[in-house]
């Protein structure tokens, strides 16, 4: 996108100036090696550290000074991006000039205090706010299950092994061996080995932003970012049963496309016309003509390399389903669409990111997914429209189905 500026000290930022919004919104960004050994701390710690400061050693007292900044948001979370576990802390202030205020640089020393003076003692966090997180984070893995549809894709990639099997949160045995201790641990391996980016959306300028973040400049290392290599795996199949009414068809597909790569965009118009969108294929023949699916689409990760596919069924249907699912895919790789169904598919593509500029939060989520490609937003977009019919048949001929997983209504 133009206007955005990149450059690196020892952390690396990305800014976006712009006078649109009325909030400025920061991100900060902590990235590791995905590790079945501490996605569980890791996915615990930022709630333990968003909720209080040495400082401010209660949910309250923090509370207090956020408020007075005009209700500045602090948020915290983590999630597995491709071969990373990735630690986030965004921030949401008023723009300085419609207060009259300084309350940007007031607001990061808030969030500073966060990543630099943890409410901990001794080497540990406060016991009674680690079970307080640990009681909550159990009902967060929990709920997983409940949500059948998240549980059936959990289960698939499960199938599929490797960093995708690692649930982001940990499960519930790993998060049973989280201790005040294990997590000031993996707090202090966070600061001092994890790349660290650093993104900001608002009215601002590099020399602001610099000055700013300069005392979190001694945080991390200049880790490279890590990519999935392309695998492919013998293909499994795995049906279990519970007793619910609508079974979960989830279908996985590899394919041996760089993310870096101008074929990664391209597979988005694929992916618009197999399943992405309500003109698809999957849509109009699964769910509509045949009336197999309450729901029938897909998604394309180019991190991980696959193509997912996600039904919801009647058990009955399910061997019928999946012939259809793969007619359409042949069809795919036969040419068999119209040219208004590409063109359409291309422009709801360019019409998503012509929207980005509406959000901070869209153009955060773009700039650090386009740190992996070496585009602008412009050159995304002039991808996006040279797409042919030859290159979508091309990318589909590189899909093959890897796993299929089914989570059937009613007792085996």
């Amino acid at each position: 996108m133009k206007g955005i500026v990149q450059f690196q000290h020892q952390l690396h930022y990305s800014v976006y100036p712009t006078k649109k919004f009325k909030t400025t919104t920061c991100l900060v960004s902590f990235a590791a090696p995905l590790s079945a050994e501490t996605v569980a701390d890791r996915a615990l710690l930022p709630f333990i550290m968003e909720k209080s400061t040495a400082t401010y050693p209660s949910i309250e007292l923090f509370h207090t000074p956020l408020e007075e900044l005009y209700d500045t948001n602090l948020y915290a979370g983590a999630s597995k991006i491709g071969k990373e576990h990735v630690i986030q802390f965004q921030l949401e202030v008023v723009n300085d000039h419609l207060v009259g205020e300084d309350v940007l640089n007031q607001a990061i020393e808030l969030l500073e205090d966060v990543l630099l003076r943890p409410n901990a003692y001794d080497g540990a966090f406060q016991p009674l706010i680690v079970e307080q997180e640990r009681r909550l984070q159990r009902q967060r893995i929990e709920s997983v299950y409940d949500d059948k549809m998240r549980f059936a894709q959990q289960r698939l990639q499960e199938m599929l092994g490797g960093e995708l099997a690692i649930p982001s949160l940990g499960t519930l045995e790993q998060l049973d061996h989280v201790t005040p201790k294990s997590l000031y641990e993996t707090y202090q391996s966070m600061i001092q080995h994890d790349r660290v980016d650093i993104y900001v959306v608002g009215d601002v300028n590099r020399e602001q932003v610099e000055q700013a973040f300069n005392p979190l400049e001694s945080l991390g290392t200049r880790r490279p970012r890590l990519l999935p290599e392309a695998s492919r795996g013998e293909f499994k199949r795995l049906e279990e049963h519970q007793d619910i009414k609508q079974s979960k068809l989830h279908l996985a597909y590899s394919l041996n496309v760089d993310p870096r790569t101008e074929a990664a965009i391209r597979m988005q118009v694929v992916n618009g016309l197999f399943g992405g969108f309500p003109h698809s294929k999957l849509f109009m023949n699964v769910r509509e003509k045949e009336s197999l699916a309450y729901y029938a689409a897909s998604q394309y990760s180019s991190l991980n390399r696959k193509l997912f596919v996600y039904a919801g069924i009647d058990a009955s249907n399910q061997q019928k389903t999946e012939q259809i699912i793969e007619e359409q895919l042949n069809a795919l790789q036969a040419g068999e669409f119209e040219d208004e169904t590409l063109q359409q598919t291309k422009e709801l593509l360019l019409h998503q990111r012509r929207q980005l500029g509406d959000s901070p939060r869209q153009l955060i989520a773009w700039m650090s997914g386009a740190d992996v490609r070496p585009f602008s937003l412009d050159e995304e977009m002039a991808i996006i429209e040279d797409t042919t019919r030859d290159h979508v048949v091309a990318l589909a001929k590189e899909m093959e189905l890897e796993a299929v997983y089914c989570l059937k209504g009613g007792k085996a």
